[in-house]
């Protein structure tokens, strides 16, 4: 028979359930919880369960360990997740806790999950509600190897990206290949217009060709080191957080080489003379060689060079007019994915290229891009047809299909 016990202590008043478990080495289990009415509902509820954990806990808790494993240890094997990641991780976490969750973790079913679900598109933005589920999941997923639950009642319930009908403006924003041209030319013009800057754009200018023509992300070119560069390519192993921490790339597809063209391989070598020293080995570290982080990036290259370029743009902030970088420092890696797609890569190439650890993901970012290509496909077909087939049997089948 189960018995609820008041406990109050420095951290507040809690009630503990003690109810008879078979799994239990002492024949009994507990359960914690905040009120009073919480743990009497749970109690009534013990007569429905077949066989209930030695350690039952509520959804918050599972959502804190979960967090711990992330920081200290590693989920499944995996490296412990850098600062920056675990700064977004408890973000979400603080959303999947401020749920009322009704039940114990155990005991919760994809019923549940899907009002929970409901509940973040009701209350959140799309992409928070989608990251928090997500992250939601990789919570049941770790409780599962715990032996906490034995089932995942989040399997199958997602939110997608976007809804049914993608908007225009969700769409990546790509520069032309004149505004590339420009941006090149911009950084030409930084790197000789006096002394100093001629010493900024040393290091900036070979980052920008360097972005331009791998589609490497900031994060990744930020962190590389010089024993990466080979003769003519780039081997992608590790990356730089928002804030410079150097940690390896975020899954086994960031790992990849990517090659190079010579002008960019010398501009490089070039700058390699005057490269500040570094413990990490950086090709771009700062003055001091720490690892440059992504907001001075911003400010002291990326900002200047859209200026330069002139590919400036008039926003509205605080109710004041103000010009902003027409693109982010991505554009640079959008631009390479989209001359990729244009030259007719198949999309396994282009995932391997852009480090993408699922084809969906292409899919997502450049799917506008690819179904544009569909004349050109409807092309190749005719252009199949008139290599192999006679004429008069071409004629036979375009007038039978028309």
């Amino acid at each position: 028979m189960a018995d609820i016990r008041k406990r109050s202590g420095s951290k507040g008043t809690n009630y503990q359930v003690r109810y008879p478990s078979k799994t239990a080495e002492s024949g009994y289990a507990y359960a914690t919880f905040d009120t009073l009415k919480e743990a009497r509902a749970f109690t009534e509820n013990l007569g429905a369960r077949k066989d209930a954990p030695a350690e039952v806990i509520t959804v918050p808790v599972a959502v804190e360990r979960w967090l711990t494993v992330c920081q200290k240890i590693g989920r499944d094997g995996r490296e412990k997740v850098e600062l920056e990641t675990y700064k977004e991780y408890r973000r979400r976490a603080g959303v999947i806790q401020e749920y009322v969750w009704p039940k114990p973790l155990h005991e919760l079913i994809p019923a549940d999950v899907v009002a929970f679900r409901n509940w973040l598109l009701e209350n959140k933005t799309r992409d928070l509600a989608r990251r928090s589920l997500s992250s939601f999941h990789s919570v049941m997923i770790e409780m599962h190897r715990q032996g906490k639950i034995q089932i995942d009642p989040a399997a199958g319930i997602t939110i997608r990206s976007g809804g049914r009908y993608q908007e225009e403006d969700s769409e990546v924003e790509i520069p032309t290949d004149d505004e590339m041209r420009a941006i090149y030319k911009a950084a030409d013009r930084l790197a000789t217009k006096n002394d100093f800057m001629a010493e900024c754009w040393a290091r900036y200018r070979p980052m920008i060709y360097l972005a331009g023509f791998t589609g490497m992300r900031p994060s990744e070119y930020r962190g590389l080191a010089w024993a990466q560069i080979g003769k003519d390519h780039v081997k992608i192993a590790q990356r730089a957080d928002r804030t410079g921490n150097i940690g390896p790339v975020k899954s086994r597809a960031g790992r990849r080489t990517l090659y190079l063209p010579q002008v960019v391989l010398q501009m490089i070598e070039a700058w390699r003379k005057d490269c500040p020293a570094s413990d990490k080995d950086l090709v771009f570290p700062t003055a001091s060689g720490a690892p440059m982080a992504l907001s001075n990036f911003r400010v002291g290259a990326w900002d200047p060079l859209m200026r330069e370029a002139k590919l400036m743009k008039t926003v509205k902030r605080g109710g004041k007019k103000v010009e902003v970088p027409k693109y982010t420092p991505y554009a640079l890696r959008h631009y390479f994915a989209s001359k990729l797609i244009e030259t007719g890569r198949d999309l396994k190439f282009i995932q391997t290229a852009m480090g993408h650890s699922k084809i969906e993901v292409t899919f997502n970012v450049y799917g506008h891009l690819i179904r544009g290509r569909e004349e050109q496909h409807k092309q190749s077909a005719e252009d199949l047809a008139f290599l192999l087939l006679p004429a008069q049997t071409r004629g036979k089948s375009v007038a039978k299909h028309a």
